[in-house]
This record gives structure tokens, sequence and C-alpha cells, in this order.
């Protein structure tokens, strides 16, 4: 019955699938990524689909849709106190074209879990043994291939994950109620910050270590939205341009987004 709970939400929270999804154009053995030349396959069928115009915008989009996997062992880990594989060897990467957009689909390919320590000593440490394999082993290669044939630094792929999990853990303990669950989530995403080596990543930092920039909500200007910690690269897409969130806007590029947004929208309003 747990599992059951879990396959359901890593599904349909974070897109981590047990079976081929439906529409699935092209799909990838994530083992075969490390390799160079399935790499550049991979690059060469997404970069179309996602309207890319350049190979950086590939491996960044590449990096948002794979943490949203790693934030699916994240959430696995704090919320269950267990992990499915997610060894290289047991996931298939599959490209799904959608209305608009290419959806990048994760899925293993066997379910096998691992339970955790209930004693938190023993947690702690299986915890850091978890979240080590899962960077160094499944995420780093994967990472450290794409950044070599895209030109994309490993900081900028990296610095993506971050805005992804700020995002969901702010949704995630807004919506429990559960003391001990968010305890844990905090507690877990403090380790995966403090306790990881940066060599994990390839990198003089930890690339979680990053501080959290609130600005004004683009329609309500009494709530506030997180800033991205790196572009996205999304103005490197066919009609794309920097989002509202983009660290690359200044302050009064910002303002002027916030402005013409509301003006349009209460033009809107008014002629309901």
């Amino acid at each position: 019955m747990k599992d059951d709970l879990l396959i359901h939400e890593l599904a349909t929270q974070f897109d981590l699938q047990l079976s081929v999804p439906e529409g699935t154009l092209f799909s990838f053995a994530a083992a075969d990524l490390v390799k160079e030349e399935k790499m550049q396959e991979f690059i060469e069928c997404y970069k179309p689909l996602m309207k890319a115009l350049d190979d950086t915008a590939v491996a960044a989009y590449f990096a948002s849709w794979f943490s949203s996997a790693a934030m699916a062992l994240q959430y696995s880990l704090s919320v269950f106190n267990t992990v499915p594989n997610m060894s290289l060897s047991n996931l298939t990467i599959h490209l799904v074209p959608a209305s608009g957009y290419c959806r990048v689909v994760y899925v293993m390919n066997q379910w096998d879990t691992i339970k955790g320590p209930e004693d938190k000593v023993e947690r702690d440490h299986w915890r850091h043994l978890v979240l080590a394999d899962f960077y160094k082993n499944t995420a780093f290669p994967l990472i450290r291939c794409i950044s070599a044939l895209s030109g994309l630094a490993a900081s900028q792929i990296w610095g993506q994950f971050p805005t992804k999990f700020n995002y969901y853990l702010e949704i995630l303990i807004k919506g429990q109620d559960n003391a001990d669950t968010i305890h844990q989530l905090q507690m877990d995403y403090e380790s995966l910050k403090n306790d990881l080596s940066p060599e994990i990543f390839g990198l003089a930092k930890n690339p979680f270590q990053v501080q959290v920039r609130r600005i004004e909500d683009l329609a309500d200007p009494e709530k506030t939205v997180q800033m991205r910690n790196r572009c996205c690269l999304y103005y490197l897409t066919e009609g794309g341009s920097y989002c509202y969130t983009c660290p690359r806007l200044n302050e009064n590029e910002r303002v002027d987004r916030r402005e013409k947004f509301r003006d349009r929208k209460s033009r809107a309003d008014s002629n309901k």
C-alpha cells in the first residue's frame, strides 16, 4: 500500500514514471548518455522538439527536467524514508512532444526500493550514502557529458537544480500539516546542501548552497516569488525571452514588466 502511494506521488508530482509514456518519440537508456556519441544524439533529437537555437539551451532544459527526478528522490527520502533505485542502469529517458513543448520523462525500468533506518544516527549515515551515490554516480556523469558537448559550463547546468528544489520545497512545506515531515524535509535538504562535498558535483562549491532571493510578484504587489538561481536560457529558444524571475533582468526591467502586465490585466478585466 505504501509503495502504491509512493509510486503515485512520484508520477503525479515529479513525472518519474514506471512505464513508457504515451506519445514517446525518442527513448534513451540513461547509462548510454554518459557516452558522447549517444548524448550528442540526444541533443540532436531534443533540440528541434524544444525549439532551441543553441545547444546550451538544450543542456539547461535537460538539467531542469532532470532536477525534477532528483527532487523525486529527495521527496521519497524525506516523506517515506525510502528511496527508489535511480541508478543510471535503472533509468530510461523519453522525449514526449506535447502542445508547444517537449516533456523529458524519466522512467524507472524496475521498481526497487531501499528502506531507511529508523535510528537517527544510522539514518543520517544512510542519507549521506544515498545522496552521495545519486549525485556522484547518476547525476554527475550525465551533467559532465552534456556540459562537454553543449559548451554550457557545468556550474550553469547544476545551477538549475536549486531553483527547482527551493520552489518545490516551499510548496511541499506549505502543503504539509505534519510537523515531523516538515522538519525532515528541511533537515534532509540541509544535509544535501552542507554535507555533500563539492567534488561529488565536480565543482568548487556545492551547487545547492545558494541564497534564495525574493522579488515582487508579477501580478500581485502583496506577494513575492523566488528569483531563479540561474538563467534557464529560455531566451535561446524560438520566440523566447528573459523570464520575469531571471537573474539577468535588472530591477528597472522588472518594474517595467510588472507595470505592463498589470496594465494589460486591468484593461482586460475592465472589458469583461
